[in-house]
């Protein structure tokens, strides 16, 4: 009795049509996410504020984002070293509204507002950086809000 031999290649090409396989179901998640940040992109209009640069070549930018059927638009402060990538050290929805970002010491920004925020009544609020000029935390005003009833 002869028992048959598999082909030298069948264990190869199973293996790379295996991997392949792999592949395609990785690439799903990745193609929904960018699928869902065009929708989003989109949905919204942005539209740069204000921007400058502090001293200490902190630059900065204050972005307006007023979606479909959002009545309140969306503000995000981006800061960051100058001619580097900025990084979001603050959002707002509504009010207040920042306006302006200014160099407070080495490692501190801060970004004023157009009124007091609602927890604290501050109208500046103090952002840590790091050495590289990125904020180091991220502030949410939303959160200084009541929740809805």
């Amino acid at each position: 009795m002869r028992s048959e031999l598999p082909r030298p290649g069948a264990a190869n090409r199973r293996i790379v049509k295996v991997a392949l396989i792999l592949v395609a179901l990785l690439c799903v998640p990745v193609i929904g996410l960018i699928l869902l940040q065009v929708g989003v992109f989109a949905a919204c209009t942005n539209e740069v504020q204000v921007k400058g640069v502090a001293t200490g070549h902190l630059e900065w930018r204050v972005t307006k984002m007023v979606c479909r059927n959002g009545a309140v638009p969306y503000y995000d402060v981006a800061i960051g070293a100058e001619g580097e990538v900025m990084s979001t050290a603050l959002t707002a929805h509504g009010s207040p509204i920042p306006i302006e970002v200014t160099r407070f010491d080495d490692s501190t920004a801060l970004i004023k507002l157009d009124r007091p925020r609602v927890a604290t009544g501050e109208t500046e609020v103090k952002v840590k950086l790091r050495r590289s000029g990125s904020p180091s935390q991220r502030i949410d005003l939303q959160a200084d809000r009541p929740p809805a009833r």
